[in-house]
């Protein structure tokens, strides 16, 4: 709770600026004017347990998730956004806490009616002290979002890249690579019901001192969308590519809501 306080009192200052953004200023000497906006998400719910993008899985569970992100919008250019966000994982059985926290900087960088990319850079901190001899992190992180459409059937592709600065553990790089596409089920005036799926990946440089391919994962959602809150069920298969990594399933079921 302690974390959440504090990224709460950080977006104060971008706030702030999004109340008038040309105050002081004549509408002439104005590019153009910014709809900056500032945007609070908070999700909670359950899943199996705590599992790291590498594969390994943490705790008996089932893990309580928690996450709140403040976004502000139109900070420097049109189409960007700075982001704060923390995440917590609490496994009901030991009452471990594991949690990262991070800053990051969105730009786009194509919009055209077929194709959209985005680009994101930012620092986090991550602290899980069931992985090895505890994990106290600081790292780079990196993002790649494009979206199109094939025929009528959107497509998301999503590249995360972390570098560890500073580590307990081995120092290296990971990627994790995601291609979803969407169904939309049903549709009301003011609700949705839709479906994503599509296969996920993982490559490891040294990172934790492990190499190569870690793992395929096939990975569905349902998500019903009422206004600003998203329940969210999700469940994932994992084979493993490297010996001692297992395979297993997962599942999780969050609600969200954005102010």
């Amino acid at each position: 709770m302690r974390l959440l306080f504090i990224l709460v009192l950080l977006a104060a200052g971008p706030a702030a600026l999004a109340a008038d953004p040309t105050a002081g200023t004549s509408a002439a000497s104005q590019p153009f004017s910014f709809k900056r906006n500032v945007s609070i998400t908070l999700q909670s719910g359950f899943a199996d347990t705590f599992q790291l993008t590498l594969g390994g899985m943490f705790g008996d569970g089932p893990a309580w998730q928690n996450r709140v992100t403040v976004t502000a919008s139109e900070v420097l250019r049109k189409g960007d956004s700075v982001s704060l966000s923390g995440w917590n994982t609490h496994d009901a059985p030991s009452h471990v806490n594991s949690w990262t926290a991070g800053v990051s900087y969105r730009t786009r960088v194509i919009a055209t009616p077929k194709h959209l990319l985005y680009l994101a850079g930012g620092v986090q901190r991550w602290r899980f002290p069931s992985v090895m001899c505890g994990a106290q992190d600081w790292l780079g992180a990196w993002q790649l979002q494009y979206q199109t459409r094939v025929k009528r059937l959107p497509v998301m592709l999503t590249q995360d890249s972390w570098t560890i600065f500073h580590s307990p553990l081995k120092k290296g790089s990971l990627l994790h690579t995601q291609l979803y596409t969407e169904h939309s089920l049903v549709e009301r005036h003011d609700w949705k019901l839709a479906l994503r799926h599509g296969p996920q990946h993982t490559y490891s440089w040294n990172f934790y001192g492990t190499n190569g391919h870690r793992v395929m994962r096939y990975a569905g959602f349902l998500l019903l969308s009422w206004h600003k809150t998203t329940l969210e069920a999700g469940y994932r298969q994992q084979v493993a590519l490297q010996k001692r990594i297992p395979d297993n399933r997962y599942w999780s079921v969050l609600l969200s809501r954005t102010f």
